[in-house]
């Protein structure tokens, strides 16, 4: 299969075909294999080369180039999967705002608001950074009412599929999920603390050997602000 179509079925899945030609050009979709927990279960192996950052379109784990290693080695910016942040020294308590003047009087509220800020930016953060973890492996046993995902590390966390939200924590995040099944596909939609959201969408192609799960933060009514990857699976293996 051409790397291209590693995530396309997003077209139709998650964006809808015009919203994803805006983004990626002319839509070509994935035939996808009827959904059922047979189909599904198995254990599966991440594919390096077909599994893409969606906004970029290259390799989920393509390595940093130098400059950003230098960077982050010194200290001086951070990289994550939704851009580069540039440390900013703390101000002294009770300073003045560099930025708005000698205005003494609002730094109470300014330094509240930043540390506000800073505190919704670092769950945000965690939340990245453990929920977006690549499974080497994925190890699925699914039935009609619920389905169990596995991993390599020997983590497991069972979903439901009545559509009720269940809470869950993986490593430091902790997040609430709801699952449910469609004729294509398996799907569990995430939601966190200050609004964090996120959508896991499971489908297997024609021949039932590749497994793509399409992964999007964010507001599914604003699709022209989602981030993501999609992610793709050889199976290995049944039970």
């Amino acid at each position: 299969m051409p790397r291209a179509l590693a995530g396309v079925f997003v077209a139709v899945l998650i964006l809808g075909v015009d919203a994803y030609a805006r983004q990626q050009g002319p839509a070509t979709t994935v035939a996808a294999r009827p959904i059922s927990p047979d189909v599904i279960s198995g254990v599966w192996d991440y594919n390096d080369q077909l599994s893409l950052d969606a906004a970029t379109g290259r390799p989920e784990r393509a390595p940093r180039s130098a400059t950003q290693r230098t960077l982050g080695a010194a200290g001086t910016s951070s990289t994550t999967r939704e851009g580069t942040s540039v440390a900013s020294p703390p101000r002294p308590p009770g300073s003045s705002d560099p930025g708005t003047g000698d205005r003494p009087g609002r730094d109470n509220f300014d330094d509240a608001r930043r540390a506000m800020a800073a505190v919704i930016a670092a769950e945000r953060r965690t939340y990245v950074r453990d929920l977006l973890e690549v499974p080497e492996l994925l190890k699925i046993k699914a039935s009609t009412a619920e389905v169990v995902i596995g991993d390599d590390l020997g983590r497991e966390r069972t979903y439901t599929t009545d559509g009720r939200l269940q809470k869950y924590q993986l490593s430091a995040a902790r997040y609430e999920a709801r699952g449910s099944w469609t004729d294509t596909y398996f799907r569990k939609d995430i939601q966190g603390a200050n609004n964090f959201k996120m959508s896991e969408t499971y489908f297997v192609s024609e021949d039932g050997r590749r497994l793509f799960v399409i992964i999007r933060i964010g507001d599914p009514k604003k699709p022209e602000t989602l981030a993501g990857v999609n992610r793709v699976y050889d199976r290995i293996g049944s039970f």
